[in-house]
């Protein structure tokens, strides 16, 4: 065959690749149409929450105290923006600062020792423009929860706040409970047998509801039995997108996983996020991590 017929040939092939090269790099195949965002509005009507132990304000001294993470969880707010967000370890000095760095923040709560003392709450923190707070309330995790009290043996008040509120995307209504349980694991089962029957006492229209909380146990403590028995899921084993991180850091020195989120009466859990980001070059956000749920209607 003639030489020049074949270098004429590939000149001509090698100018079509190009060709086809170029119109491919053209055209941006657009896959949407066969994709669907877990994580969209419009996939199950998604509702973002976070359980978050902030660390007392006036426990740390070193580089750990809160004027130094204070920036990080302004950052993460921003950032992660939760429309509900269940707080533990609250000090009224951090309550405050939420309120100044990100004022699209409620908050509903009641200190350990009662509403005239300036302690930590187990507090609950709403989107303003998002949710109608329609009644709420605070109980001590003791045999007379309706006053302020303290069950013998353990290391502090113990108490849950919770709230109903209305979504003014859509009017839906949602129960949300937040506590903290002891670090005595004897007292664990008791304070839990508390929280039970309150819930049963309050969400007697049988709204959907979840439970946010820094437990001081993993989730395979036999504490969770009860809850389990009452329908409760837990957020983490049942996400279609999660993770099993340790959400207990001890500022690097210790890892377990203490935070949980247990949920009734929604289809499911999109995704399931401890969230390990540094914020504000600041190493540790907390000596736990946030973690972050998005319940699906």
């Amino acid at each position: 065959m003639d030489t020049k017929y074949i270098s004429k040939s590939l000149i001509l092939l090698a100018a079509a690749v190009l060709v086809l090269s170029a119109c491919h790099k053209k055209r941006d195949y657009d896959y949407s149409r066969w994709y669907v965002d877990p994580y969209a509005a419009e996939a199950g009507r998604p509702l973002k929450v976070m359980s978050f132990n902030i660390r007392s304000a006036h426990i740390d001294a070193d580089e750990n105290r809160w004027d130094n993470r204070r920036p990080a969880v302004k950052a993460m707010l921003k950032d992660r923006s939760p429309v509900l967000m269940g707080i533990q370890e609250c000090n009224f000095i951090q309550r405050d600062h939420i309120f100044e760095d990100d004022p699209r923040y409620g908050a509903i709560g009641v200190g350990f020792g009662g509403p005239d003392e300036e302690c930590e709450y187990s507090i609950i923190f709403y989107l303003k423009d998002s949710v109608e707070v329609l009644s709420y309330g605070t109980f001590y995790l003791t045999n007379t929860p309706d006053t302020p009290s303290r069950m013998g043996q353990t290391n502090h008040y113990r108490v849950c706040t919770w709230a109903r509120v209305k979504l003014k995307s859509d009017g839906r209504q949602i129960y949300h409970f937040n506590t903290h349980l002891d670090t005595n694991e004897s007292i664990q089962g008791p304070e839990m047998d508390v929280i039970l029957p309150k819930i049963q006492s309050i969400n007697t229209d049988n709204l959907p509801i979840f439970l946010t909380a820094d437990w001081n146990c993993e989730e395979s403590s036999t504490v969770f039995s009860g809850i389990k028995g009452f329908g409760f899921k837990s957020a983490r084993l049942e996400a279609a997108v999660g993770d099993s991180y340790k959400t207990f850091n001890g500022f690097g020195k210790y890892t377990a996983t203490l935070d949980h989120c247990w949920f009734k009466g929604f289809e499911g859990v999109n995704r399931f996020t401890t969230v390990r980001e540094k914020y504000a070059g600041v190493p540790y956000i907390s000596d736990h991590y946030p973690i972050e749920i998005v319940l699906k209607f």
